[in-house]
């Protein structure tokens, strides 16, 4: 795999998993004062997860297999 793309895709995935990191989400509620509420939170948060891997992992496909296959 070319490994600008590879780097992209794992850099997509790095954010994704930190929209729904555990300690991110308990450290956002605490600030604004919704302790008690992380689960609601994480739910709330996994239709942009969705959007964004599939998203990702589409374009990343794309890249690699049709657009830039002869580049890499």
């Amino acid at each position: 795999m070319p490994t600008q793309l590879l780097v992209g895709a794992q850099s997509i995935g790095a954010a994704i998993g930190n929209v729904i990191a555990i300690h991110n989400v308990i450290a956002a509620l605490a600030t604004v004062g919704l302790v008690g509420e992380t689960g609601r939170v994480v739910r709330l948060n996994l239709i942009p997860v969705v959007y964004y891997l599939l998203t990702g992992g589409l374009l990343t496909t794309l890249f690699v297999y049709v657009l830039f296959s002869t580049v890499f």
